[in-house]
Parts: structure tokens; sequence; C-alpha cells
């Protein structure tokens, strides 16, 4: 980072005194959360950073039947949390753990993975099938869906305030399959899967895919399949078979597009694996 294009660092005590300021230098302002990007490139444009430290809202709290993460936790708070350890038969934390290396998880914020949003994210992928939702502030608070924030072009994007977890996933169970060269390397792709079970058939599935080398997206073509079905053998063989493709891959220095799309299948179909409890002979 060229320190002299900082000029100057704010530190707003409301949301509203944070979002006025990003608001009226949208090119020449970022907000600070755990500054790990900012630490690696910060844009020429710009000059002031907005330290949301002092916002309070880094708490991991239940409300009503929903788990509510602070978008200024850092990720090592929200996997040590007993409300995330306990959601969903602890997915999340068990996700977070894999993430990066433990200083960094120190330092970078739930919000900061959310809004980045990077083609590799673990973490964005175990969100998705999670169902999560973000509260947001740009002038007034509101609820949305994960992925309409990210398709948002507007510039400011709004604030992420915190990320919600619907107590309708808390029943369920998730799976996370992550293929990389090192337990710290970012990966070559990832998928998680989540279902709930009644009376020995899918009422929920969702499936997730990411570093395709795109931001992971779900699969709904893959996740039609799985509804109302049992989790045999043959259906995560279908599932699996229809994910690698409907999946959206491209070439880059990390892999292939065939490649990935060979990982995709094997990907799916150990997560399904996973939570039918019938394990895998497939190893890495």
């Amino acid at each position: 980072m060229a320190v002299h294009q900082i000029r100057s660092v704010v530190r707003p005590a409301t949301l509203e005194e944070a979002w006025e300021c990003r608001r009226s230098e949208p090119g020449a302002s970022r907000f600070l959360a755990g500054g790990i990007d900012l630490v690696l490139y910060v844009p020429p444009t710009v000059s002031t950073l907005i330290d949301l430290s002092c916002l309070g809202i880094d708490a991991v709290r239940q409300e009503g039947s929903d788990v509510v993460m602070g978008a200024m936790a850092t990720l090592t708070e929200v996997l040590e949390s007993p409300l995330v350890g306990e959601f969903a038969g602890g997915f999340l934390r068990d996700v977070l753990r894999r993430v990066a290396s433990p200083l960094q998880r120190n330092v970078a914020t739930l919000g900061g993975a959310v809004v980045r949003a990077h083609p590799w994210s673990d973490v964005i992928p175990a969100l998705l099938v999670l169902d999560a939702q973000l509260d947001v502030f740009d002038g007034r608070r509101s609820t949305v869906e994960l992925s309409e924030v990210r398709a948002r072009s507007e510039s400011p994007s709004p604030l992420v305030l915190t990320v919600r977890l619907p107590g309708a996933s808390c029943d369920g169970r998730g799976a996370f399959e992550k293929f990389a060269r090192t337990g710290f390397d970012v990966g070559v792709l990832n998928c998680a899967c989540f279902a709930i079970i009644e009376r020995g058939l899918c009422r929920t599935a969702r499936v997730a895919v990411g570093g395709t080398p795109s931001v992971a997206r779900r699969l709904p073509r893959v996740e039609e399949t799985l509804v109302g079905k049992p989790l045999s053998a043959s259906q995560i063989a279908l599932a699996a078979q229809t994910a690698a493709g409907v999946v959206d891959v491209r070439d880059d220095r990390r892999a292939t597009a065939e490649y990935r799309r060979v990982l995709t299948a094997v990907g799916v179909r150990r997560c399904l694996e996973n939570l039918a409890g019938l394990g895998s002979e497939v190893k890495e």
C-alpha cells in the first residue's frame, strides 16, 4: 500500500455519519473493517478510510430463532460463538475453521468476507446454503438476500451491519468440500451442501459451488433433484452428475474448466454422502 494515498482516517460514531462519509466521497473513500484487503491494495483514487470499529456491529446474538452475527465480528469470534456452534450442527463453525490461517481469522471480519466476495471465498458458499440474509444500511435499515447485495453495481454499496442465519435452517445439516494444494491455500474449487431431512426425505436441499473461478452460486437444478427424495446412493449420483453438467466453469491459471467439472461432481457427491452418512471411498 502506498502510504501517501491515505490522507485521513475517520471514525464515525453513528451509522448515519459513516454512510454520509462514504456517500459524499464514493470514489475517494472506503470502509475499514479488518483491513486485510486494504493492506494489500488501495485503489489510487482512495484517500479516506472510514473506520467502522465504533459502530457496535460486532456482537453475535440470538434474535428469536435467528442467529445474528455482527459484520465487524472477526471470523475467530464467529466460529468461537456457542450460538454459531449450535446452529445447524455447527456447520458454519466447521467451515470457518478451514478458512485461511488462525492469524488471518483473528483479523478478517465476517462483513469484509461478504462484501469482498472473493471468487475463492469459503465463507460465501456456506452462507448461501444456510440461506443467510444481510441487514444493511444505505440511509435506512433493510434486510436483503446475500445474493442481492453481491449483484448490486451502484457505488457506494450498502453498509453491511449483520449477517442473519434464519431459524428455519437451524435443524438442518451442512457439509463442505474444498480442493486446494495446502490447508492455507485458496481453493481451486469449493462446494457446500445443506439439507433438512424428515422421515427419510429431503424437505430442503441447497447446493452451492464456488471458485469456478467465479464467486459461489447456488445450483437450483441440482436442488430440484433432491427435494422430496431420499439421499440414496443413486439419488446422490444423479445430483453429482447434474451439478457437473450445469455448473458455470472456466479456465484460469489454477485449473481448467474440464477439471473443475470433475471436482464439482466429486465435491457434491462427498457433501451429500456426508449428509446421508454414507461415507466416501474416493480419496483426494
